[in-house]
């Protein structure tokens, strides 16, 4: 599919970027969503509404709110988020839905720094957004309770320690985390579709359509009104809403995208 010059969409939505990820580390494609930003916008493609659907920064085994205080790490920060604003028709609201990645906070709380500099910028932080048409909402609430998620970030705090001490430890302290401690993502169709009832209940979906992430499914669920955006890490891809119809495309190659799905509502 091609995108037509100035056209306006009601919404754009991503998730699980895991910003900040070192590659040494692990994949991350952020180059190749600098392309997909900067396409859009040299085509004049504009959103009434943004969706940063959670694990946009990634904050686990080293503090994104320490980056933020370098020159460096400030630059990197602007990188992304004037990209993203630029994509704003100024007409609607921008949203950053807190993902577990982005924070090791009991609260689910962004780090003050990181909340401050999303702030000044327009965004507003929450953990679920809704109107009367869709809820957009991470996902790992899904997996999580609030003391299974309590229990978890008291072990990756101490991970968090080591690896910040010793950079050489963080693949241990990631695979130790996920053996151990991390929410297996559904794989069976009786698995996905327990997870989704699940968090169609969590949010009271009722008839609304109901955006995620964090499960790495690039999905529709069309009798369910459930999108899933998919990993950017994982998928390359993302979700447009145009009136009452959801797209979800796929980058496959700089400037070349493929429709996946449409969801009529």
């Amino acid at each position: 599919m091609k995108f037509r010059r100035g056209r306006l969409y009601d919404a754009f939505f991503i998730s699980d970027i895991h910003y900040l990820l070192n590659k040494k580390i692990k994949s991350h494609k952020h180059k190749e969503l600098f392309q997909l930003l900067d396409h859009l916008n040299k085509k004049e493609v504009r959103f009434d509404n943004l969706y940063l659907i959670g694990d946009i920064i990634e904050n686990w085994f080293f503090s994104a709110d320490r980056r933020l205080q370098r020159v460096k790490g400030k630059k990197r920060f602007n990188k992304l988020f004037e990209r993203l604003d630029r994509l704003s028709s100024g007409n609607g609201k921008k949203y950053y839905v807190v993902g577990n990645h982005d924070t090791t906070s009991y609260l689910m709380r962004l780090t003050p720094k990181v909340e401050h500099y999303l702030i000044e910028r327009g965004w507003i932080i929450c953990e679920k957004a809704e109107n009367e048409t869709l809820i957009a909402i991470h996902g790992h609430q899904g997996q999580y309770n609030k003391f299974t998620w309590m229990g978890s970030i008291l072990v990756l705090r101490i991970l968090h320690v080591f690896a910040s001490a010793f950079p050489a430890m963080f693949k241990f302290s990631e695979n130790f985390y996920h053996k151990h401690l991390n929410r297996q993502d559904p794989s069976t169709v009786e698995e996905t579709l327990h997870y989704y009832q699940k968090l169609s209940k969590l949010t009271h979906q009722d008839k609304k359509v109901l955006i995620s992430g964090h499960t790495h499914d690039f999905l529709c669920i069309p009798k369910m009104n459930i999108i899933n955006t998919g990993d950017w890490v994982k998928s390359n891809s993302f979700v447009i809403q145009d009136g009452k119809k959801f797209s979800g495309i796929r980058m496959i190659a700089r400037k070349e995208f493929k429709k996946e799905f449409v969801l009529n509502v």
